[in-house]
């Protein structure tokens, strides 16, 4: 599995993974979200994990879960020090 869609019923937010190769040939998933802030603000939230090999990168996209993506939004709201409008 090379890309997942992931919707946070919570918050209508909608997480993005998608698996890729970044520009040294590693195996790599990108995780993003758009989230609205209290004050009308539109940031981007992304992570990218680095993997030895394709079949790791596919097996990440297809276990990440509702929780994973709960835990993914709730750490980057954390260290962003964002507040959600929902």
């Amino acid at each position: 599995m090379n890309f997942k869609i992931i919707t946070l019923p919570e918050t209508e937010t909608q997480i993005c993974l998608h698996r890729d190769r970044n520009e040294e040939g590693e195996e790599i998933v990108r995780i993003t979200a758009f989230v609205t802030t209290l004050t009308g603000k539109e940031p981007m939230l992304e992570d990218v994990v680095r993997f030895t090999d394709a079949k790791s990168a596919c097996f990440f996209v297809k276990d990440f879960s509702i929780e994973s993506a709960k835990g993914f939004l709730d750490l980057c709201l954390a260290e962003e020090r964002i507040n959600l409008l929902n």
